[in-house]
């Protein structure tokens, strides 16, 4: 493989890893704002509660929208943990993904590394010949 090509390849491999860590880090965040949306659900759910237990002196109208507001933040915390399980899972795939794309890229800095050494032992032996042949040139003939 030439110098070029697996330069190229390493840009390629470098920008893909980096792409991958950015949304990685945009998915973290969403899992971040949509458990906190599920916490504040979960909160108000459980004051709404509260209330209704505190609150003995209430009509019946009044305890029925109470009842119809738990049951509606119930059906709310569900579907908010769904998202949130849904995201993790992408969290999940992107994270395996990440670590592909890194292993990729090791693999082509190994290799770069192991051309930059062959190419170094190449131009230490040039470097030995040329030497020898100087040195064989400099010596007075018998």
């Amino acid at each position: 493989m030439r110098i070029s090509d697996i330069q190229t390849l390493l840009k390629v491999k470098t920008h893909l890893e980096k792409k991958a860590q950015q949304e990685l880090a945009q998915i973290q965040q969403k899992k971040e704002q949509e458990t906190e949306v599920l916490g504040q659900l979960k909160e108000t759910k459980e004051t709404a509660m509260d209330d209704a237990v505190h609150y003995t002196k209430t009509r019946a109208t009044e305890m029925q929208t109470s009842a119809a507001f738990i049951k509606s933040l119930s059906r709310q915390i569900q579907q908010q943990v769904k998202k949130v399980d849904e995201i993790e899972t992408q969290e999940d795939g992107k994270r395996e993904e990440l670590m592909v794309k890194s292993q990729s890229k090791k693999m082509v800095e190994k290799l770069e590394e192991k051309r930059r050494v062959e190419e170094t032992k190449q131009n230490d032996l040039k470097e030995q010949q040329m030497m020898d042949m100087l040195a064989q040139r400099l010596q007075p003939e018998s």
